[in-house]
């Protein structure tokens, strides 16, 4: 068995370690990996086909926890799943599993808060603590495969940015790697403010990647203070990018656009955004997919208000008239026999910018004047030029 995908792997090495201690063969490190994420046993203990010794040294070293995580919380709605999860270090995060009729999809976190500070996301208030690695993105997956879910797909739409997270770039492999979790790379999705060095790296290395674009406002001042990483990566330069990731792949690129009342969500913020699409290459702009996202009220953040639907409807009137590809998800309400548009887990804090909202802390607020683009930039070494039509 292969493992090249788990070289970042603490618990692999942590693996690796015990075997040598305990003079064991190497071939039992294939064994236990197949039954951590094949198999997905819920404990060391319970890998039976290896020696009793081995077994017990491997769950003396790990602190009898096959997880880096434990869930401290859990909070149910009609279709979906909110968990708190809670590392060694005492760091916490928010994972959310989706219940659709049809399949299951998991929101799961790449950073302990984040860095960049959007003014409507309840995560962006308690700053960036740290990165998240790779047995720490992971395991929130493996988490609920041990409870029986099958997942059907993957979104780094969780807490924290995800490309300014190298870890998510290796925990990516080890998702997509067959003799581990399996799941193909069209089926993982990753969300981003634009951070460019990200997305070259993304482009290069994971092109079957989904890729979903945090918009937000076409107005570039107006972005900057909804969006402060507009200061450091401009949409302009952005959207450059994503031309290169449409025709290096030929794949749908997602633009993300959260209404709220009275800020983004005019007939003139549609029309800008349909001349910010219609300035792509010709070939390039059907490809180009609008993700209309109802605002979620997070209980920290009382400054902004859903968008009513008649003006939802406008704004959609403006995209459709100009043959702009968007969506925005409605459900059949029984109970009042009306149309009403779908965000799952907002009755939980689990929607869309809702996540750790229920437990900030103001005094870590920071904004992304304290983050350091070129540091950023240094996390990823060496950048080769992008192949392009």
């Amino acid at each position: 068995m292969n493992c090249s995908a788990l070289e970042r792997s603490a618990r692999y090495a942590g693996i690796c370690d015990v075997l040598r201690r305990s003079h064991a063969p190497g071939y039992r490190a294939s064994q236990i990996v197949r039954s951590v994420y094949q198999t997905k046993v819920p404990s060391y203990l319970d890998m039976l086909h290896i020696p009793r010794q081995l077994r017990e040294n491997l769950h003396e070293h790990f602190e009898g926890s096959l997880l880096s995580l434990k869930a401290c919380n859990t909070h149910k709605s009609d279709r979906a799943c909110k968990v708190l999860f809670e590392y060694r270090d005492g760091s916490k995060v928010e994972a959310v599993l989706l219940s659709f009729p049809t399949h299951k999809s998991l929101c799961i976190s790449s950073q302990v808060g984040c860095a960049y500070a959007c003014s409507f996301c309840a995560t962006g208030r308690i700053g960036l603590k740290r990165n998240l690695s790779v047995d720490e993105i992971t395991d929130q997956v493996l988490y609920f495969q041990q409870l029986g879910h099958n997942i059907d797909s993957i979104s780094f739409m969780g807490m924290g940015e995800p490309l300014s997270n190298p870890n998510v770039f290796r925990a990516m492999r080890v998702l997509s790697d067959r003799q581990l979790f399996g799941t193909s790379s069209r089926r993982i999705n990753i969300s981003t403010v634009g951070i460019l060095p990200g997305i070259k790296k993304l482009n290069r290395d994971h092109p079957q990647v989904n890729l979903a674009f945090s918009m937000h406002s076409p107005f570039t001042d107006q972005r900057n203070k909804l969006v402060p990483a507009n200061n450091v990566y401009p949409f302009q330069e952005v959207f450059g990018l994503l031309d290169e990731r449409i025709r290096l792949t030929g794949k749908r690129v997602w633009v993300s656009y959260v209404l709220m009342k009275g800020e983004n969500d005019t007939v003139a913020h549609a029309e800008e955004l349909v001349k910010l699409i219609k300035k792509r290459p010709e070939e390039l702009q059907y490809l180009y997919h609008v993700n209309l996202i109802p605002y979620n009220t997070a209980r920290s953040i009382g400054v902004y208000e859903r968008t009513e639907e008649n003006d939802i409807d406008k704004f959609k009137g403006v995209l459709k008239k100009s043959k702009i590809s968007y969506s925005f998800r409605y459900v059949y309400s029984m109970r009042k026999r009306i149309l009403r548009s779908n965000h799952f887990g907002q009755t939980i804090d689990a929607a869309c910018g809702q996540l750790f909202a229920g437990t900030l802390q103001e005094s870590h607020f920071n904004m992304i004047a304290d983050y350091d683009p070129a540091e950023q930039s240094q996390l990823f070494g060496h950048r080769r030029k992008l192949k392009t039509n």
